[in-house]
């Protein structure tokens, strides 16, 4: 089906317009937790649960992940993020079908693979009635054509993509060159190929921009994650942003933070590249946790609201955070759980990728891309819980300390090093570990913290109790690996009594 703005109208040159669509702002995302799912890998339609070859259309459409919004929002999650909803080249290519929406052949067309404009139309509907927020992922970097370069036949693409004067020639990126990054394609063989869009083209931009506002306002998406941000021109981008009217956190895929923080100024936010090589290391003992506070400081200096960076611990392109074995023991859900506590409290958007709460253990693209239904979605499992707490507890920390001061005062660093660290946000004092379960965690000396000497404190994630002495200071007694999350004990009843 073609979206409501007409092909016609996006032949010439296009004055663009203000999306009137009435979503969140970017102070109003900082609030929220995202969970990221690729349709085709989430829920069937009749919730069945049909075996597949992993480079498959599997089944998953708009419409089962309707019917496991229940499984989602029970823990805790304020937004849905799902992946590209375009048409994609629909060919078997040497690297399968295109069941993740990347390989976009007709941006008015919506991809049939996962359901209808209706469908899509009644998820968002069904986000909304939760209170919930929509999320899409959008690429405007390229178009496919399931063969090599020289043989793209741009004529099967729709106007005004449908002449090679769309598109950049073909040719080699050089990633140290910031202009080749954006004007080149990623040439590789075999087939399919990424046709690389002339996108600091004004009438080509305008397209762009205009098939996404479209889409924005069809069906009331809340929230853009951009796909391969950094190959887009800046300028291309801020526009993109002005005109889409809704949060975007762009793609840009660099462990650099000045690097990244080049793209939040064009666009409200990014992904948080930098913070998730670092998390990766430290948690699983590659390095210490001073390397990865370093981070953190840095990013705060550097981007102009690093609250608004989302910041993951896996995704679609990268391998699960329960593939890495660490010291060599990889079945260690303490660790999974120390992680994730540091996701959910430094400063940013956590964003949790489908499956982790069932501790799916998938490397790199595309064992990483499991079907949700193999878990049976048990919501009994460990971390299944244990997010639905820590969304509970970052909640009502900020209704504690009020939401502004909470999305946007930085985390503070009370102490790092090898093994623990320890960190306040708000009204919490959280207390972090790598050792994982088997290895014998120690207690760890907090100092210099917020609370008051005789204050009795409670931890929010065993109900533990301690109390402080002078300076803020307390004794966080082992926890068998599993991080401690202190609060003042009157304020600890939520949880605790």
């Amino acid at each position: 089906m073609l979206f409501s703005l007409k092909r016609q109208a996006l032949v010439g040159v296009v004055t663009g317009f203000i999306a009137t669509v009435q979503a969140k702002t970017a102070a109003e995302w900082k609030e929220l937790s995202i969970y990221q799912v690729l349709t085709d890998r989430f829920a069937t339609t009749n919730l069945t649960a049909p075996e597949c070859f992993i480079r498959d259309y599997c089944g998953g459409t708009w419409k089962g992940l309707e019917r496991k919004l229940d499984y989602i929002q029970n823990m805790g999650f304020d937004a849905v993020w799902i992946s590209p909803v375009i048409h994609n080249i629909d060919v078997n290519t040497t690297w399968g079908y295109a069941f993740h929406g990347y390989w976009g052949d007709d941006p008015y067309r919506l991809n049939a693979h996962f359901g209808t404009s209706e469908d899509l139309k009644s998820l968002s509907d069904a986000l909304h009635a939760r209170g919930m927020s929509l999320m899409v992922d959008v690429v405007i970097n390229h178009l496919a054509s399931n063969t090599l370069p020289q043989d793209v036949d741009y004529g099967s693409y729709p106007a005004p993509f449908n002449t090679p004067d769309a598109f950049h020639p073909a040719c080699q990126i050089d990633f140290s060159n910031q202009s080749s990054v954006e004007d080149c394609w990623l040439v590789t063989e075999p087939a399919p190929a990424l046709v690389d869009l002339k996108n600091e083209d004004q009438v080509i931009l305008d397209a762009l921009i205009n098939s996404v506002v479209d889409l924005v306002e069809t069906y009331a998406i809340d929230g853009i994650r951009l796909d391969t941000a950094r190959h887009v021109p800046k300028p291309s981008l801020a526009k993109f942003q002005q005109k889409v009217g809704v949060f975007v956190t762009g793609e840009a895929l660099n462990q650099s933070v000045p690097y990244v923080a080049q793209y939040q100024g064009p666009l409200d936010s990014a992904i948080n590249y930098p913070l998730w090589y670092a998390l990766v290391d430290s948690f699983m003992g590659r390095t210490t946790f001073d390397y990865l506070e370093s981070v953190v400081k840095s990013e705060q200096a550097t981007f102009s609201d690093a609250h608004a960076l989302t910041n993951f611990l896996d995704n679609q392109d990268q391998p699960r955070f329960a593939s890495y074995l660490g010291d060599g023991h990889g079945d260690d859900v303490v660790r999974d759980e120390n992680a994730a506590t540091f996701l959910f409290f430094v400063t940013g958007i956590p964003v949790i990728y489908y499956g982790f709460e069932q501790r799916f253990d998938g490397g790199y693209d595309p064992i990483n891309r499991e079907t949700m239904w193999t878990s049976g979605y048990n919501t009994s499992a460990p971390l299944y819980n244990y997010l639905g707490r820590l969304n509970a507890i970052r909640k009502y920390a900020a209704s504690i300390a009020g939401k502004e001061v909470f999305y946007s005062e930085d985390t503070v660093f009370l102490s790092s090093g090898v093994s623990h660290m320890a960190m306040q946000r708000g009204p919490l004092v959280i207390v972090l570990t790598n050792v994982g379960q088997h290895i014998a965690d120690t207690d760890y000396a907090v100092n210099d913290s917020q609370f008051s000497a005789g204050d009795s404190l409670t931890d929010l994630v065993s109900c533990d109790e301690v109390k402080v002495r002078t300076n803020g200071g307390f004794t966080s007694p082992s926890n068998g690996g599993k991080p401690r999350i202190w609060i003042k004990s009157e304020y600890a009843w939520k949880f605790c009594f």
